[in-house]
Parts: structure tokens; sequence; C-alpha cells
């Protein structure tokens, strides 16, 4: 299994954001010239109709809108190949529920099997209330963002990996951000009671709002987003 990597982030951070370097800021002149890849456009086309669909929350449409409607135009691809450390142990599983999780999940878990190895997967550091073998058993990567498959500082697309029985530390968000599970999981929003969430249950969370998210019996898979810095 290929090393994950990672590296301590200054303590109070927002955990999803792990940055090893300062971001591209990509010339405004450049955003759109490069074509993004089929499986990526997909993937974003169809995580984008769920988060936007009747059922969803309007906060979590609100901002995977934004988003969406940023990424009308590509930033930096990164070029294929190249050696990049592997996706965790046990993706494989959570992608093969989500393929069984109803047909419209089917072509989501094909795109998505076909990014897993183009991602940078990263380790954060724990925190308040996460489980003990948190560092062994959770990995996170950008397919849209800084350090991400498409370079851009105007947003993020993410996406949380997390092995059986794990529970991510609480921690604050730095702007509001939208989610989409493609696993069961429980999820704690601000002082909120706990809830349990479905394939395909979009959620919100506010900036400076505190978040939790764990896992029992099968592993956590989620898609969230942002808006990174407004124009």
């Amino acid at each position: 299994m290929a090393r994950v990597v990672g590296r301590p982030i200054k303590p109070g951070a927002d955990l999803l954001l792990n940055d090893d370097e300062k971001p591209a800021y990509i010339r405004l002149h450049d955003i759109g010239r490069e074509r993004r890849s089929r499986p990526l456009q997909e993937f974003l086309n169809d995580i984008g109709g769920l988060m936007l669909s009747a059922e969803a929350p309007a906060v979590a449409s609100f901002v995977a809108g934004k988003v969406l409607q940023r990424l009308l135009k590509t930033g930096k691809v990164r070029p294929e190949g190249g050696s990049l450390p592997g996706a965790p142990e046990g993706l494989d599983d959570a992608i093969n529920h989500l393929a069984k999780s109803g047909r419209k999940y089917e072509a989501i878990a094909g795109q998505f099997r076909s990014l897993a190895d183009q991602l940078l997967w990263r380790r954060g550091r724990s925190g308040p209330f996460a489980s003990l073998n948190f560092g062994d058993t959770h990995s996170h990567a950008v397919l849209v963002g800084p350090g991400g498959m498409e370079e851009r500082a105007d947003l993020r697309v993410g996406v949380i990996y997390m092995d059986r029985y794990t529970r991510f530390p609480d921690h604050v968000q730095t702007q509001p951000r939208a989610f989409i599970l493609l696993s069961p999981g429980e999820i704690r929003l601000g002082d909120s009671e706990w809830f349990s969430g479905g394939v395909g249950t979009v959620f919100a969370n506010d900036a400076g709002e505190s978040f939790a998210i764990r896992c029992t019996a099968r592993p956590l898979l989620a898609v969230w987003c942002q808006i990174e810095r407004e124009r």
C-alpha cells in the first residue's frame, strides 16, 4: 500500500484544509483555457445535480450552486501521470457499496473509481473527540482547488474517506460548506443532535460553526464543496 502524505497544521485550523503550500493563484485570463477530463467533468455534473435537487436543503444548494457556477470555467489542470500516493485501503469497499445503491449512483461510483488514484490523499492531525486510531483510518483529498487535480484558488471540491468505526475530530468551518454523503454516516452540525444520513444525503454547515462526522459498520465517503474566497 502506498504511503499517504500528511503534515501537522496550525492548531485551531479547519481540519479539512491542511495545505502543504500556498495555493497557486491562476490569472483570470487563464481560467477556462484548459480542458477538464471527462471523468472529472461527469463526476462534478452528477454530484452537482444531486446537490441542487429539490430534496436538498436550500442552504446546501445555495453553496453548491455558487461553486458549480464557477466550475463552468476550468482552472489549471494537473497533467496525468507522475508519482502520487495511492488511494487509501478500504476505499474500494466504499465505492462498491455506492455502486450498489441505485442506478444514479452506479455511474458516480465508476467516475470516482477512475479518479481516485489521481488524487493526492492526505492525512490531517487528530483533534477533540477523534477516534483513537484516527491517524491510520482517515484520508482526504481535493478534486478541484489548492493541491487538486484542477488547481485554482477560488473554490474547493474535496472528498473525505474514513474506515469503519472512525470519528473525525470536531472542528470549526472557515467557510460555508455543502456536503453530500456517498455512504451511510452520522453528522452533528454546531450544537445540534447527531443525525444519520444515507447515500445521497445533502447538508450544509455555516462558517464559524463546529462540525463532526463519524461512521459505524461501513466506511465513510463524502464529497464537500465551498467558495474559497470571494472575487
